[in-house]
């Protein structure tokens, strides 16, 4: 049976799809950048002191017993994905994720004790909240404060301490006709001098529209960390809709901040491009950087973050990102040019795929001997709104070489994460997968997660449970013990005559490691860095 995936239970993302307009910006340009040596070309090539850096042991992977320490549910579904801080004083890590139901209009904060699983706090809100929270005291008094939005022009700063809302946007300002979703954003240094971090986001998508009507662009905006007041807002430069979140990029220490940001959707095309916090706050976007153009004739866009990590070893960070339209491109941060790009259209299938999308961004770890950064990447076999399978793969850092891979009936629609759980300096990547289909019985959902020893190339497996995952897990040492935990979530889908959501907190019985290199929505620091 073809399986068969609603489309607005795919990813806590954008779920509309946008008016095609020509496009009207430069090509690629390149860029000058600090004095920085030339690297070599391959970076690592065989015999350099760098290319047998993170060999294989004889350590073990963990055992598959692996210990659920809590279990939290409730009601609404859950798309977002957990993030977590210390919020009552305890010295282990809270989880603060986001809940709702579109059709409803209804959603909620919360925030659960990462020790003991029990709920913290909830704030209510009047909408679907599928972002995932980021954390800055904002009203200091030491605690991490959140800001998570979503649907509904939903945008909210909250007490991280109580749960009250200390700020949401004003869905009624008249700097635009019209407002849409918020993303995961970032928290940017204090722009309107009042000693508070301020908010970088992207707004935009109208779920309410179809396919084919007409829509408005989308915006990049800061907001006031304080109040959520306005502070820069701008169009977008090719008159798209947006729904990437955001990330600030600086290549080199001796380089200016940028701000990277899609644009596109499902159905139609967009590009990765590069700007300014000023030229935010200047409200015109007219000179960013296209890093990434539309394929030709295809329209599909930029939906998902890139990975920010120096796969050249120049100590320039690059950019890796997965395009909606099944691209997978190393963007040398030295100039812009792409360094390697995959086309999965031409490997997935021996080139037969009915069609190929990305709603995951990329991973990136020492998955090979050498120094180079490698990225692991899952794509959705089909076109959207239909999937049958997925496709993921192990890709080298270093030239580009598709090194393994898998198609799996499952579908997967999470982000990789990546982290060295057997202490022999190799990381390891934790998949989930799962599918939701109709059957003549009723609606049938699934997850299951997985660990794959990128050693052994061997999987090892966490759990099976019911129902739908969509956040990206949480990989972390959450009471600071020396061993890891695992959150996760999972939620009814929308097929489904009930909703509901868990999130649980897992033993993974392996010990920290030095450094977790992408343990989270948007990397470990939950800002698109690969930790190396």
């Amino acid at each position: 049976m073809r399986k068969w995936i609603p489309w607005v239970a795919i990813l806590a993302v954008a779920v509309a799809v946008m008016l095609s307009l020509p496009t009207t910006v430069d090509p690629i340009v390149n860029r000058t950048v600090a004095d920085v040596p030339l690297p070599p070309s391959p970076p690592c090539p065989p015999g350099s002191d760098c290319a047998d850096t993170h060999p294989c042991s004889t350590e073990t992977m963990p055992s598959d017993e692996f210990e659920t320490r809590w279990t939290a549910v409730g009601n609404n579904r859950m798309m977002s994905s957990p993030h977590a801080t210390d919020l009552n004083g305890d010295s282990v890590l809270d989880i603060v994720v986001g809940t709702g139901a579109e059709e409803s209009h209804s959603g909620s904060i919360i925030a659960v004790d990462g020790a003991s699983g029990n709920l913290l706090w909830e704030a209510e809100t009047d909408g679907e909240m599928f972002a995932s929270a980021q954390f800055e005291d904002l009203n200091g008094d030491n605690v991490d404060d959140i800001a998570l939005g979503g649907r509904d022009q939903q945008m909210f700063a909250v007490n991280g301490a109580t749960g009250d809302i200390l700020w949401s946007f004003d869905k009624a300002s008249t700097l635009r006709e019209a407002w849409y979703q918020f993303y995961s954003g970032q928290f940017i240094d204090d722009i309107n001098d009042d000693n508070v971090a301020d908010w970088l986001v992207a707004n935009g998508g109208d779920p309410m529209k179809e396919p084919d009507d007409e829509r408005d662009n989308g915006y990049l905006m800061i907001l006031s960390g304080a109040d959520g007041q306005p502070l820069g807002v701008a169009d977008l430069p090719d008159g798209r809709e947006t729904y990437m979140s955001p990330l600030l990029y600086t290549p080199h220490p001796d380089m200016a901040i940028e701000v990277l940001y899609g644009t596109g959707g499902e159905t139609w095309d967009g590009s990765l491009w590069s700007t300014s916090i000023d030229a935010i706050m200047q409200g015109d976007l007219s000179t960013s950087t296209q890093i990434v153009a539309p394929t030709p004739n295809v329209k599909k866009g930029f939906m998902t973050p890139p990975a920010i990590a120096d796969l050249t070893l120049d100590g320039i960070q690059d950019i890796v990102v997965s395009s909606f339209d099944g691209r997978l491109i190393l963007v040398d941060g030295r100039n812009y040019t792409h360094t390697w790009t995959i086309d999965m259209h031409e490997v997935v299938e021996n080139g037969t795929a009915s069609g190929l999308e990305s709603w995951a961004s990329p991973t990136v770890g020492y998955f090979t001997p050498d120094s180079v950064p490698d990225v692991f990447v899952n794509y959705v076999i089909g076109v959207f709104p239909q999937y049958s399978s997925s496709y993921y793969a192990l890709v080298d850092g270093a030239t580009g070489d598709i090194l393994w891979s898998e198609t799996t009936e499952h579908t997967i629609f999470t982000s990789p994460l990546s982290v060295d759980l057997d202490s022999n300096g190799r990381d390891d990547i934790v998949l989930v997968r799962g599918a939701e289909e109709w059957r003549e019985e009723g609606s049938l959902s699934y997850n299951s997660a997985s660990v794959l020893d990128t050693c052994s190339m061997n999987t090892i497996s966490l759990y099976n449970r019911t129902n739908l995952s969509i956040g990206t897990p949480l990989i972390a040492d959450l009471d600071m013990d020396g061993d890891l935990e695992m959150v996760t979530t999972t939620t009814t889908g929308y097929l489904s005559e009930t909703e509901g959501w868990t999130l649980t907190r897992m033993d993974l019985n392996a010990s920290t490691p030095t450094r977790i290199g992408w343990g989270a929505y948007m990397g470990s620091q939950y800002d698109g860095l690969f930790l190396d």
